[in-house]
């Protein structure tokens, strides 16, 4: 697991959370590079990522990785993107990633009746990692309830109200990547809907990005193994 953002001459800003898939790659809901006219003029500005860390919290230098270079599905500004828009990106580190835990992607359609997790920090910058147990709801199913829902999405029902989750945390069902969660808050009441890019049927957008990222195929992968309940530290 990791989280990213941008260095300013103002001080950091999180933006969210992404799942390393490469040791020079992660996925995430949104990282157009940092070239991009979305800054002020002359502000100084470089990417980071903070990675295999309890906490989304600068500490150890030898978790923490520089990025310039990402692409996304919209590559507009992040206030731009609609709620109904696919929320989906490559962010490209300039160091390698030096993860015990590369998640590989999805070879065949995921189990979503199976028992799935959202993997993240329910408030980026104070709690712990930790798995937020989840039901996948499918996108005939979802559409019923957001009618402007994009193609290509799933849906997650939480059982606990005022998640305040970043975008860009994985959904795993049964250890196999299966979606990223978008951007938009839920509301607070006694259950929520939150939106996620089916990663299974993006996976021909991420092969092809990856590449034009200059990003090889080849990269250490291991399975990514549902949490126990009763454990108490996470580091992936």
């Amino acid at each position: 697991m990791a989280c990213w953002g941008y260095k300013r001459d103002s001080g950091p800003i999180f933006m969210g959370a992404g799942v390393i898939i490469h040791e020079y790659a992660i996925l995430t809901f949104h990282g157009i590079g940092i070239m991009h006219r979305q800054w002020p003029e002359g502000d100084q500005v470089r990417g980071f990522v903070l990675y295999d860390t309890e906490f989304c919290q600068f500490g150890s230098r030898a978790k923490e990785v520089t990025w310039s270079t990402g692409v996304s599905l919209q590559n507009n500004h992040f206030v731009k993107v609609l709620r109904s828009y696919p929320q989906l990106a490559i962010i490209k580190s300039r160091e390698p990633l030096r993860s015990s835990s590369v998640m590989p992607l999805p070879e065949t359609r995921p189990n979503i009746k199976a028992r799935c997790v959202v993997i993240g920090w329910k408030h980026l910058l104070v709690d712990e990692l930790q798995e937020i147990e989840v039901e996948v709801w499918s996108y005939e199913k979802c559409r019923t309830n957001i009618t402007t829902l994009f193609y290509k999405a799933l849906c997650i029902y939480m059982y606990e109200p005022c998640l305040l989750l970043n975008g860009g945390e994985p959904l795993i069902c049964d250890g196999t990547l299966t979606g990223i969660v978008s951007s938009e808050f839920p509301r607070c009441v006694n259950s929520s809907l939150r939106i996620c890019s089916d990663v299974f049927k993006f996976r021909e957008w991420i092969h092809e990005n990856m590449q034009l990222l200059g990003i090889s195929k080849s990269s250490k992968q291991k399975p990514f193994p549902l949490f126990k309940k009763e454990a108490q530290h996470y580091f992936y």
